[in-house]
């Protein structure tokens, strides 16, 4: 993904982003978003409390796909980070929720 920013920067007066640029980065987000699900399923807490990650993986995995059907589109950055940070915010959320409550009696 690193790559394809300096072919954003030379195009950033376009107004779509190149359709090379725009695969890299659309894959590039796939292939995190998914190498974070496998990572999240081979830990060992994933065995033992397995409904407190499941709903970031299939977060991961639909945002995945997502960034995989825009690459046609040519769409902004912008968009990809936000295709990013939807399965950290859902993971965080639900993070924070199930300690809540845990510690509340």
């Amino acid at each position: 993904m690193g790559a394809a920013i300096v072919s954003l920067v030379e195009h950033a007066h376009d107004r779509r982003t190149p359709a090379a640029t725009a695969w890299v980065l659309c894959a590039g987000v796939a292939i995190v978003l998914s190498l974070t699900m496998l990572l999240v399923t081979g830990l060992e807490v994933w065995h033992r409390d397995r409904g407190r990650y499941l709903p970031a993986v299939r977060t991961c995995l639909v945002m995945a796909l997502a960034a995989l059907a825009l690459g046609p589109a040519r769409p902004a950055p912008l968009v990809l980070a936000v295709l990013l940070a939807i399965p950290w915010a859902v993971a965080v959320t639900r993070r924070m929720a199930l300690d809540d409550e845990t510690t509340t009696p």
